[in-house]
C-alpha cells in the first residue's frame, strides 16, 4: 500500500485552515512592517537533490544572485526538511515562517525583530510564552573564551558525553545544548561567554537590552542559550511556549553577521528568526483571530534622545490598530525617508529637535505628499480621520 514517508503528514480540513490563517496573517503583518515575501526553491542542490533544511542561507543566495539592494527585509513561508526522529510537533517535513533583515548592524534592530515576533504571536492568539536572550559575542570574543572554557573542561573531558567531546572540537558552544544531566551539572559551574565579551559586543548587548526595555518586552537572560551554526554572532534568542514539554521552542533567531562571508561575499550584517507554525498551533485557541487591514505609519526619529518619546507614540498607535515601523536613530533622515518610500507606508511621522521645541509632530501623507504639523493630543484623531 502506498503511504506517506515517515515524519510527514497530510493536512486537510480545519487543521489546514488554521495553518493557512496563520500564514495569511504573517503575510499581511510583515508586509505592513516593511518585509517583502520571497519564494525560494526547496531543492538546493540538484546533484544530490538536497532538500532545504532552513531558509536563511537561501535568502542570502537569492539576495546575492538577484543583485538586490540594502537594507532589505524578507519574509519566507514554506516547507523545510530534516532527518530526525519524528516527535509530537516535530516532523521531518515541516512548515516554517521566517523573517530576514539584511544590512542593519545597530542593536535597535535586534530588539525590533524580537518585539515584532512578540506582537505577531499576540495577534494570532498566543500569550503564554516567555523570551530568553543571550549574546555569544564575535570571533574575537569566542577565540579568547574557548581557551578559558578549555581550561575549565580539561579535568572533565573524560566525564562529558562523546557528543560533547566531538562538539567541542567542531563548534564548542554547542556543548551547552546537551541534555545529558551529567554534562549539564558540569556546565552549570562553567565560565559563560556572556561574562567574557569584548568591549564592542558588551556595548551592543547592553543596547539590545536597553531597547527591549524601551519596547516593553520582558525577557530573561539564559547564559547557556547558543546556536548550532558558526555564522551566528552576538544576539541570540528563543520564544518558548508553556505547556509544550521538551519541544517548547516556537521561535528561534538572532544575529548572523558572518554568514555572507561564508557564502563568498563581503561582510554584511544580518539578523532574523524562524517559527514553526505547526508546533505553535498546538498551543493556540481553536479559532485563530483574523487581521484586519490597517493604516501603516513609519516613524522617523532624528536623534537618539527622542527614541523613548517616539516609542511611546508607537505603542499608542499599535494599541489603536495602526501598523508602525520605526527606524534606528543612528540612520540619517535621508535614509529613513528613502526606506519609508520603499515600504509604501501611508504616513511618515518625523520627530527631532525642531518638532520637540514646537511641541508638534511633522506628518507626511505619502500618497498625496501633503505635510501637516499636529499637536500630540490630535494625532490619533488626525490619523483615524485620514
Amino acid at each position: 500500500m502506498y503511504q506517506k514517508p515517515k515524519g510527514t503528514r497530510d493536512l486537510f480540513g480545519f487543521e489546514l485552515e488554521r495553518l493557512e490563517t496563520v500564514n495569511s496573517i504573517a503575510r499581511r503583518f510583515f508586509k505592513k512592517s516593511g518585509y517583502q515575501e520571497l519564494k525560494i526553491p526547496w531543492v538546493i542542490d540538484k546533484r544530490v537533490y538536497v532538500l532545504i533544511p532552513e531558509g536563511t542561507a537561501s535568502v542570502w543566495r537569492a539576495f546575492i544572485e538577484n543583485k538586490l539592494s540594502l537594507p532589505a527585509r524578507f519574509l519566507y513561508i514554506g516547507s523545510m526538511f530534516r532527518k530526525e526522529r519524528p516527535q509530537k510537533g516535530r516532523y521531518r517535513e515541516f512548515e516554517q515562517i521566517g523573517i530576514e533583515l539584511l544590512g542593519e548592524s545597530q542593536p535597535f534592530y535586534d530588539a525590533e525583530i524580537i518585539e515584532q515576533a512578540k506582537r505577531f504571536l499576540e495577534i494570532i492568539g498566543a500569550y503564554d510564552f516567555f523570551i530568553e536572550i543571550n549574546s555569544i559575542g564575535c570571533p574575537k570574543c569566542r577565540s579568547a573564551y574557548k581557551n578559558i572554557l578549555k581550561s575549565y573542561l580539561k579535568p572533565h573531558m573524560n566525564t562529558i558525553c562523546t557528543d560533547c567531546q566531538r562538539r567541542f572540537g567542531k563548534n564548542f558552544l554547542r556543548i551547552f545544548d546537551c541534555k545529558e544531566e551529567t554534562c549539564q551539572k558540569i556546565y552549570d559551574r562553567a565560565p559563560m561567554i556572556t561574562d567574557h565579551l569584548c568591549l564592542e559586543c558588551r556595548e551592543h548587548y547592553a543596547h539590545v537590552k536597553k531597547y527591549l526595555g524601551i519596547f516593553k518586552v520582558d525577557s530573561k537572560e539564559n547564559k547557556k542559550l547558543v546556536r548550532g551554526l558558526d555564522y551566528y554572532t552576538r544576539t541570540v534568542f528563543e520564544f518558548k511556549q508553556k505547556g509544550l514539554g521538551a519541544q517548547d521552542t516556537i521561535i528561534a533567531g538572532g544575529r548572523y553577521d558572518l554568514l555572507m562571508k561564508e557564502l563568498g561575499g563581503s561582510d554584511i550584517p544580518c539578523l532574523g528568526w524562524a517559527m514553526g507554525p505547526e508546533r505553535m498551533l498546538l498551543a493556540l485557541p481553536q479559532d485563530v483571530p483574523q487581521l484586519e487591514d490597517r493604516t501603516s505609519i513609519y516613524i522617523a526619529v532624528i536623534g537618539e534622545r527622542y527614541v523613548e518619546t517616539m516609542l511611546k507614540v508607537r505603542d499608542t498607535l499599535v494599541k489603536n490598530d495602526f501598523i508602525c515601523v520605526m527606524a534606528a536613530p543612528e540612520d540619517s533622515i535621508k535614509d529613513q525617508l528613502r526606506q519609508a518610500n520603499r515600504l509604501k507606508v501611508d504616513y511618515v511621522i518625523l520627530y527631532g529637535e525642531d518638532e520637540a521645541e514646537k511641541g508638534m509632530y511633522a506628518i507626511k501623507d505619502m500618497k498625496t505628499g501633503e505635510q501637516h504639523s499636529i499637536v500630540p493630543d490630535q494625532l490619533l484623531q488626525f490619523l483615524k480621520k485620514s
